[in-house]
């Protein structure tokens, strides 16, 4: 799983949805106590398993390897922790941090992402948008708890939404395998791109 994830990152890359040192990812496995983030700083194209950060469900860093022991976790994890404490079912969840270009290019124009499902239902066939997040400053609680209220986080860790943006900072998404999350983003961020492109709004 977490070189699935190495593989998402590079991919994100690629695609300029992140420059090197952007984006964060987090995984939890069912009946553990912990999860998995990426850690700060790190290029996303050189990211390996071995790099990865175990963070306890209350924030505690716990040991993993003698190569990531002198790096510091993901600066989002408030947003990750906040997904992560709770799950709702005996699946896997994957949150996914990027800033697509589109996403977040739309948002800079005034467009609330989730009303695109009204011009493009194919959107919600597999994807559920959220309201837009407000404008937070990065890697803060607040940053954290508005994610959360707008993707419909609920107390037994289910969320209603798949992906929400945030204004000037990219979006989130969850969903319970890398490529799966991925998709949700790939997805907005085609819908986003023919929107912005078409000059209709």
């Amino acid at each position: 799983m977490l070189e699935t994830i190495s593989d998402c990152m590079r991919k994100a890359y690629d695609l300029n949805w992140i420059t090197a040192r952007d984006g964060n990812i987090s995984v939890r496995f069912p009946g553990r106590d912990h999860f998995w983030c990426t850690p700060s700083g790190i290029r996303k194209t050189e990211l390996a398993p071995s790099l990865f950060k175990k963070i306890s469900i209350t924030g505690e860093v716990l040991p993993y390897t003698d190569v990531s022991a002198g790096l510091k976790p993901t600066g989002e994890l408030p947003m990750h922790l906040a997904l992560q404490q709770n799950l709702p079912t005996d699946e896997e969840r994957v949150v996914v941090h990027l800033h697509p270009t589109y996403i977040t290019a739309a948002m800079h124009r005034g467009i609330e992402l989730d009303s695109l499902v009204d011009s493009f239902p194919e959107l919600s066939r597999y994807t559920s948008v959220g309201p837009n997040v407000d404008s937070f400053l990065p890697l803060t609680e607040e940053l954290a708890k508005g994610c959360c209220s707008k993707l419909g986080l609920q107390s037994n860790g289910a969320v209603k939404h798949d992906i929400v943006g945030m204004k000037g900072h990219g979006c989130v998404a969850v969903d319970t395998t890398p490529w799966r999350t991925f998709e949700h983003i790939e997805r907005l961020e085609h819908i986003c791109k023919i929107v912005l492109v078409s000059g209709m709004l």
